[in-house]
């Protein structure tokens, strides 16, 4: 019998890959003059509105805490899952497999094209090790109070060594691989290193495994018709945020091309 999915976890993580679709729309837009060689010459009054709009936000206060605010809903969420999952050694596995492809496919696309997309270790990898990082931890000791501190010592350690502001490199060689998945430093257009951020992950498995004693909603009265498109988000989470940025990108270059811009 299929288990019933429970809604409001659904709405969360719909919620939060729909804003950062948003996000990744908006480095998009910003980006405009790098992918169009002759953006500024047409000088075009739509083209110029979005990428103004999109170069504002991208640089504002609003995204740097917004973007702190969605991507803990994601993790946090990941984390209360962690407790629905048969296998989370196979969870953590698969996306860790769908993690090398989103690698192997835009570092494929920056290299061919020159497009700036490449991504080496961004939000599915540190989840997928995240992930694995729990069940391992969960082996050495299955004890809630343990698992909840180390995640609380991860953000801790993160956010005092200042991991989520780090400087980038430009190129990548082994040695800056491993500081780029422990977050001392980034690289590619998605980065988002093991401290302080998979400390979310961890905590998340604790606090789901007593909200959701049950494994049942905790709001069923307010299971209505408003949240559909948020919890079919949510259900499809994954497909979404492997496709989103191929589908953007290959629509803003469509319209671009009409339009007259040029490569």
């Amino acid at each position: 019998m299929k288990s019933k999915r429970i809604w409001e976890l659904d709405f969360l993580r719909g919620l939060s890959i729909i804003l950062m679709v948003f996000d990744h729309l908006m480095y998009d837009l910003q980006s405009l003059p790098y992918w169009f060689s002759n953006f500024f010459i047409l000088d075009r009054p739509v083209a110029n509105f979005l990428y103004e709009a999109g170069h504002w936000y991208w640089n504002s206060e609003l995204r740097a805490n917004f973007h702190f605010v969605f991507v803990a809903i994601f993790l946090l969420v990941s984390g209360i899952s962690y407790n629905f999952s048969r296998s989370n050694l196979k969870r953590g596995l698969r996306f860790t497999v769908v993690a090398l492809l989103i690698t192997a496919i835009t570092m494929g696309i920056q290299i061919g094209f020159g497009v700036d997309i490449g991504i080496v270790f961004g939000i599915i990898h540190m989840f997928a090790i995240g992930t694995l990082l729990v069940w391992l931890f969960k082996k050495i000791w299955d004890n809630d109070a343990f698992i909840f501190i180390v995640g609380a010592f991860i953000i801790a350690y993160g956010f005092y060594f200042n991991f989520t502001e780090v400087p980038y490199y430009n190129t990548l060689d082994f040695p800056k691989l491993l500081e780029v998945i422990v977050g001392i430093k980034g690289y590619g257009a998605d980065h988002f290193g093991i401290f302080p951020y998979v400390g979310v992950i961890f905590i998340g498995t604790v606090l789901g495994k007593h909200l959701y004693q049950g494994k049942a909603s905790l709001l069923p009265s307010w299971d209505k018709s408003w949240n559909k498109p948020f919890v079919f988000a949510g259900k499809y989470t994954l497909w979404i945020f492997v496709t989103h940025q191929i589908i953007i990108m290959a629509l803003v270059y469509i319209i671009g091309y009409i339009s007259g811009f040029r490569i």
